[in-house]
């Protein structure tokens, strides 16, 4: 049986442009939450996605001047789904899994982009793949708990709740 080689090949300027795309929609839809849920414990998870986020657009953005000397611009036209999910229009369970297969949708692309990626991308997508895993890992927490309190994400009592549970009715 012969092995294919496959020959590892640069990030292209689209690849960096709809990473970077993401992210700037990553951050502003987590930010926006961190903005607006009374939870603190879900509004800190958020508040902390919106730093990765962050981060990741300042890698994704270092990479682009150091291969390209340009800047990526990233369409900020309305989307719909988005709309609904910051406008509540959305159930917050419905909201956590938009959310989580998002999450997983970039993580599979990194995975495929790292399966012949050159060792001077290898390292950015694997941070950026790994940061994808534990916001995948955090959300499914906060989709179990919506599950357990469909108004989770409305809750001020969060850590009173976590861990004393729900008080008698």
């Amino acid at each position: 049986m012969t092995a294919v080689e496959t020959v590892p090949t640069n990030l292209t300027a689209q690849q960096l442009g709809q990473l970077f795309q993401y992210t700037v929609e990553a951050y502003k839809t987590f930010q926006k939450f961190a903005e607006n849920l009374p939870n603190p414990v879900a509004r800190d998870l958020f508040k902390f996605f919106a730093i990765d986020e962050r981060t990741n657009r300042d890698l994704l953005e270092m990479k682009v001047a150091a291969t390209e000397g340009g800047r990526v611009r990233a369409t900020l036209g309305p989307d719909l789904i988005f709309q609904e999910l910051l406008e509540g229009e959305m159930s917050f369970r419905n909201s956590a899994e938009f959310l989580i297969g998002r999450e997983r949708a970039l993580q599979r692309r990194l995975r495929d982009y790292l399966g012949n990626a050159t060792p001077a991308d290898r390292s950015l997508l694997v941070y950026l793949e790994s940061c994808k895993r534990s916001h995948v890992v955090e959300l499914e927490r906060e989709l179990e708990l919506i599950k357990n309190d469909p108004d989770w994400w409305k809750r001020e009592d969060a850590e009173y709740r976590l861990v004393h549970g729900a008080s008698p009715a």
